[in-house]
């Protein structure tokens, strides 16, 4: 999958270990079955991976890397099948959603099926007794599992990059850090947001990004992440 590629560039030769979903990953870290966890949390062109955001509030852990990676779909299905034999098509819906322009035009008649992650959805073509099925996937997938390409780069736009990010269970701080990200529940009053925002300001830190998501227990609360654009060891962030 994507998050394996990230993995790699990450880290030199890694040890990997896979996971059907997300909260498979963040269970393994807080576990301890894994030192690192692999996630990806933001897309250019489609914005946050909600699912991933939703599980950051059941989980202890820090963010220890990041990094962000060009996206490249591509259509694949078994040996032999033509464009025009595919009735199915299968792959994680943060891939689907990225390659929208590309189903329209294949029309009502072929269905799109979600998955838990686009290397499951080659795998599941490959497997399958059906030759009208597909999968939108890396360009790896398709040595690895003996498929071909039927179309290549079909997302929506060239520039369609994901960010990944590095979870470990214990605090580690690399040289070169120039980014902080923090998770915060705010009292449900007026003001609450404006006065955290404020402060950043005065401090002089610039926001890269805030997101909000609401938190399940507290009927219209929200849990809110920040990423400020600093070193956790800043100065003015201490």
């Amino acid at each position: 999958s994507y998050s394996q590629a990230a993995c790699e560039k990450l880290f030199e030769v890694p040890s990997i270990m896979y996971f059907n979903s997300f909260e498979g990953v963040f269970n393994a870290v807080e576990k301890g079955l894994c030192q690192y966890g692999i996630l990806p949390i933001e897309n250019s062109s489609y914005g946050s991976v909600g699912a991933v955001y939703d599980l950051m509030q059941n989980y202890n852990f820090h963010i220890a890397k990041g990094i962000r990676l060009r996206i490249s779909h591509n259509l694949m299905a078994k040996p032999g099948t033509a464009p025009s034999d595919v009735k199915e098509i299968f792959s994680h819906p943060q891939a689907i959603s990225q390659c929208t322009s590309y189903l329209e035009k294949l029309g009502k008649d072929v269905k799109v099926t979600p998955c838990e992650n686009t290397a499951a959805a080659a795998a599941a073509v490959a497997q399958s007794d059906r030759t009208d099925v597909a999968a939108i996937s890396s360009h790896r997938c398709i040595e690895l599992y003996g498929l071909e390409r039927l179309a290549a780069d079909i997302q929506d736009r060239s520039n369609n990059y994901t960010r990944f990010i590095c979870i470990s269970k214990n605090l580690e701080i690399y040289p070169g850090a120039d980014r902080t990200s923090l998770m915060a529940v705010l009292p449900h009053e007026p003001g609450s947001l404006c006065r955290v925002l404020s402060r950043f300001y005065a401090l002089g830190l610039n926001l890269n990004k805030l997101e909000s998501r609401p938190m399940p227990e507290r009927n219209f609360e929200f849990m809110f992440y920040f990423d400020l654009e600093t070193p956790v060891y800043a100065p003015e962030f201490l």
